[in-house]
């Protein structure tokens, strides 16, 4: 009888607290993202289907929690024990999710973030350690009063029987039967299908299944013809280097990189083709030269072009930035799990090795400045990895400054770093000998939730455009313009403007609803404004000019070196430095690295270029893109989408969707008359290791058609043609990742190898 009471009374009381805590995450998803809906009998439906895993939830913890130890007395202690770790479990994930969606609006996917270990996550709450500790005493306080009042009314002689637990069972399985027909038939509205999952029931599974695949495709078990084609299929298209496509008239000392956060390519400049894929409506007077006016006069006299950023997670990005390399497919930074090193060197290292003085001495010295905390998912590892000679990020503020606010996510406001650029800059220029300095500043304030500091909202915040989110956005990005402006005025105010090429480039874009998507930010989203960047070079001397092509942010290392090269003392004499250039030592830099320099023209009749992206955070999506094509393989759900970027810009028609039954639904841009080849399957294709040998055939041969982006030439799209071109890019991305991949594990391999053999 003691043991009946003692558990009923652990059982309501730990029931009534996690019931609190997750109709408190209810309550605030639904208030983020269905408060728009006019409350009706379908609203009420929908907030009663998002609750019915919850109601799973507490079910499966009552099992643990009585059942077991009913039914198997031998066992009931391990039941109990279960019980409540999952219970914790449940309370701590539930609170989480609360305080991101407070602080960002947005639900975090749990099965995503739990992939990164512990400590990283962590720092994401650090700021927020209050307000957590706050809600957990609510969940106690209001747990108890509900459990004071359940309790009350639970008879302390209430014998459980065989019978009681019927009805337990039966609820258990109603509760799954109707979840699972209501999914099957379509009638949860698509906003909620993923708010409406608790990480509790579904984290498991799916990591195993993630896991699972990256293990089988990730080898790498192809013969060495085919890894070459590979090699040279995605290699950027060849560039004669006596003909560049600029002018540089006057040498380069110094470089600095300026890395924005989130800011995707229709916004710097801004244009009104933004606001109609936000479907927003810009305030009278709103332009490029309002929101952003330093960005807009420093894109007007820079070579500037559109580039794709290589994956919409930004500490991949960086690695392609700063080392000019693609990332692993995989979610978080798995690339730094082979801490000896990148296959390629990476900027840093590559200037200190290039440019020596007679005395053997490195010409220059590196430093990386950032507001954002170095703990969250190895980001003070990578840094060093880069092999900056300095590194400043939170931790060097907080030392000095004492604690600040956040503004964005991950640190505070980035004018606090300021004062550690011009400390490193002032002593290198006072140095006896001054070196060439290469300096990087990664700028957060750009990042969700777009908050901006105290004193710009009260005195400055400006109503650029009419959807409150978006405009949020354009005023964190009016913030960071002022501090790029900061940044150059000090160059100059030093006297090295002159001889400094300025790089202002993003990690990654952003999404906004574009289209109406119903896709709001970067996770698990592959949509063209999660990656296409601004990217501008600058200096007064380097001839300004818009350049077209098809670019990658992986080009902005062998860019760099293209100028440092040509800066070099030479004998050659010529008004565009790009002239003087060694060719030999050039081409070094071109044959070992993928990207290509921006400014040499390329070489004629070649095929459009092939580029690869990674949705964040890294594993979601595999996107391979030979403009206006675009081929994208969502790596959870196994499935192969197919979009044709110059009659479908907005990605509305997944070509590969299409059933040829239906063909007088088909968009008026196809050619009805080429669907008439049977369709091809695409799901369970990735992880095959068997090469089909006409798609092997075309790879290892690399002849494209050299084809023309622009639509107007043709009046109608050849889906078959399509369909060709995705099965030979399919194949190609499946061996990319593997090629990608055995590039990584090479590096540790030969590096550990070195370490061994000089022990």
């Amino acid at each position: 009888m003691r043991r009946i009471d003692w558990q009923s009374f652990l059982t309501t009381g730990v029931l009534s607290i996690c019931l609190v805590a997750l109709c408190a995450n209810r309550v605030l998803v639904y208030h983020y993202y269905g408060n728009q809906e006019v409350f009706s009998s379908n609203v009420l439906l929908s907030i009663w289907l998002i609750i019915l895993p919850d109601l799973f939830v507490l079910l499966i913890l009552y099992t643990l929690l009585v059942y077991i130890g009913w039914k198997y007395p031998q066992y009931g202690i391990y039941g109990i024990l279960i019980g409540l770790c999952y219970a914790i479990f449940v309370i701590l994930v539930s609170t989480c999710n609360i305080i991101m969606l407070t602080v960002t609006g947005r639900n975090i996917e749990w099965k995503i973030v739990f992939e990164v270990d512990f400590e990283a996550t962590y720092s994401l709450y650090t700021p927020h350690v209050y307000s957590f500790i706050s809600l957990l005493i609510s969940y106690f306080l209001l747990g108890c009063t509900i459990w004071s009042v359940t309790y009350r009314y639970i008879p302390n002689h209430i014998e459980l029987n065989a019978s009681y637990f019927q009805i337990i069972k039966f609820s258990i399985i109603s509760i799954v039967l109707t979840h699972i027909s209501l999914s099957i038939f379509d009638f949860i509205p698509p906003i909620y299908r993923n708010l409406s999952s608790n990480m509790a029931l579904t984290y498991f599974p799916e990591t195993i299944a993630y896991h699972w695949k990256a293990f089988v495709f990730m080898s790498f078990h192809t013969m060495e013809s085919v890894s070459n084609a590979v090699i040279q299929a995605i290699r950027a298209p060849s560039v004669n280097i006596s003909q560049p496509s600029v002018i540089l008239k006057k040498p380069v000392q110094h470089v600095c990189l300026i890395i924005l956060e989130s800011v995707r390519a229709d916004t710097v400049p801004l244009n009104q083709s933004f606001a109609k894929a936000v479907r927003a409506s810009f305030s009278s007077g709103t332009n490029a030269a309002k929101v952003t006016p330093f960005l807009n006069s420093l894109w007007e006299n820079s070579v500037r072009t559109t580039a794709w950023s290589t994956s919409s997670y930004t500490l991949k990005s960086l690695v392609s930035i700063f080392c000019g390399i693609y990332p692993l497919l995989g979610n978080f930074l798995k690339e730094i799990k082979y801490k000896d090193g990148f296959y390629e060197k990476c900027i840093p290292e590559l200037l200190h090795d290039t440019f020596r003085t007679r005395s053997n001495q490195s010409k220059f010295q590196s430093a990386i400045f950032t507001t954002a905390r170095g703990d969250f998912d190895h980001q003070q590892e990578l840094f060093q990895q880069f092999q900056f000679d300095k590194i400043y990020d939170a931790a060097d503020v907080y030392e000095k400054k004492g604690y600040l606010p956040d503004v964005g996510m991950f640190g505070p406001e980035d004018t606090h770093i300021l004062p550690f650029v011009w400390k490193w800059l002032d002593e290198r220029l006072a140095e006896a000998r001054p070196s060439r300095l290469f300096m990087s500043l990664l700028a957060t304030g750009t990042h969700e939730p777009f908050t901006v500091p105290d004193d710009y909202y009260s005195r400055e915040y400006q109503d650029f455009i009419d959807d409150i989110y978006v405009n949020s956005f354009l005023n964190a990005l009016h913030v960071s313009d002022r501090l790029v402006g900061d940044i150059i005025q000090g160059f100059k105010r030093r006297h090295i403007y002159d001889n400094t090429l300025f790089i202002v480039v993003s990690d990654h874009g952003y999404v906004f609803n574009d289209h109406g998507s119903q896709i709001r930010g970067l996770l698990s989203n592959p949509l063209e404004p999660a990656f296409s960047v601004p990217l501008m070079f600058h200096n007064p001397h380097l001839i300004a000019k818009p350049l077209t092509e098809q670019y990658s942010t992986i080009d902005i290392l062998p860019t760099i070196m293209d100028i440092l090269l040509s800066s070099a003392k030479s004998r050659k004499k010529s008004t565009n430095r790009l002239l003087t250039v060694s060719e030999t030592q050039l081409q070094s830099i071109f044959s070992r690295y993928e990207g290509r320099s921006i400014l040499r023209m390329p070489v004629e009749q070649q095929a459009e270029r092939l580029t690869f992206s990674l949705a964040n955070p890294g594993g979601a999506f595999a996107i391979a893109r030979q403009y206006p094509r675009k081929l994208s393989y969502d790596v959870t759900n196994d499935e192969v989408h197919l979009y044709h970027l110059g009659y479908d810009p907005t990605e509305s028609t997944d070509l590969l969707a299409l059933n040829g039954d239906d063909s007088d639904m088909y968009p008026s841009w196809i050619d009805i008359k080429s669907t008439l080849q049977p369709r091809r399957k695409w799901k369970g294709r990735w992880a095959r290791d068997i090469l089909d040998i006409n798609v092997f055939s075309q790879i290892l041969s690399n002849k494209k058609e050299v084809e023309s982006s622009s639509t107007s030439e043709k009046t109608k799209l050849d889906l078959n043609e399509m369909m060709n071109w995705a099965e030979q890019t399919f194949e190609l991305t499946r061996l990319w990742t593997r090629l990608i991949n055995k590039r990584y594990y090479d590096a540790m391999t030969i590096s550990r190898d070195n370490k061994t053999a000089e022990d």
